[in-house]
């Protein structure tokens, strides 16, 4: 099972962690989801419930979020 993570709206501007209200779900649904959520620019990831630091998806921009968080 799948949790779905994101942060809504502008990156640059809103760093609150949201957990989707669907949490958990299956592999296929969570990452449906999550290409419609990246689509809209916003930092999204499906972590496994099991192992929080197991991801098996990352939206573009929370990749490049992630990155400047190691770099900082």
């Amino acid at each position: 099972m799948w949790n779905l993570k994101y942060v809504v709206g502008n990156p640059a501007m809103f760093s609150r962690v949201t957990s989707c209200a669907d949490n958990p779900m299956e592999r296929r649904k969570a990452l449906e989801a999550a290409e419609m959520l990246a689509g809209h620019g916003w930092r999204v990831w499906v972590e496994s419930v099991n192992e929080p630091t197991r991801r098996i998806f990352e939206s573009e921009v929370e990749k490049t979020h992630r990155s400047a968080a190691v770099t900082n």
